[in-house]
């Protein structure tokens, strides 16, 4: 356990790396990599598992005994604990959007976000169609009437429903082809 002096704020540094600390955790860097793959299946979280460990490793008071022990030891309980979080991760974001419709059959969270963002771009797209193109399109899609039954309905001729429908049809589909404006950064 380590003491610090009264009045300190922060801890004290690790020791400064050399060039003998090198040479012991290069030869034991290929087998810690393949560990954390091969539990976590990711280049990218294999890495960061593996600098997660060498970093706890150079924060110890000493080197341990058995380096290449110790290593991959850590990196298998990181890898555990990374993937136990991953899945509670998974797990919430699923149940948090399974009242959504747009989530239906799918658990890829970038899937959810890209149909949300559509979502909203129709609803402001819908939103800003002319209250008779609105209509027609809106009982169109929840009615699944043809021309001729949402002409009845509105008491229009059919021609003026065709119209309407097709005008509605191409801002929207103006409104889904535009790119999303970029985010500020």
């Amino acid at each position: 356990m380590r003491t610090e002096l009264p009045g300190s704020t922060c801890t004290p540094s690790p020791p400064a790396v050399d060039a003998s600390v090198d040479d012991l955790l290069r030869p034991h860097l290929p087998r810690a990599t393949a560990v954390a793959r091969r539990l976590l299946g990711c280049e990218h979280l294999a890495a960061d598992v593996v600098q997660e460990a060498l970093v706890a490793l150079w924060r110890l008071p000493a080197a341990p005994i058995d380096v290449r022990g110790w290593l991959v030891r850590a990196v298998v309980l990181r890898s555990r604990q990374l993937r136990r979080s991953l899945q509670r991760r998974q797990r919430h974001e699923h149940e948090a959007a399974h009242h959504c419709a747009l989530h239906h059959g799918c658990d890829n969270p970038l899937h959810h976000a890209y149909a949300h963002e559509l979502g909203a771009r129709l609803d402001a797209a819908l939103a800003d169609l002319p209250a008779g193109q609105r209509t027609a399109f809106d009982l169109y899609v929840a009615t699944g009437l043809d021309y001729r039954g949402i002409a009845a309905a509105l008491h229009l001729p059919v021609g003026t429903v065709r119209s309407r429908l097709h005008r509605a049809r191409d801002v929207l589909q103006a409104a889904l082809a535009e790119r999303p404006p970029a985010a500020a950064t």
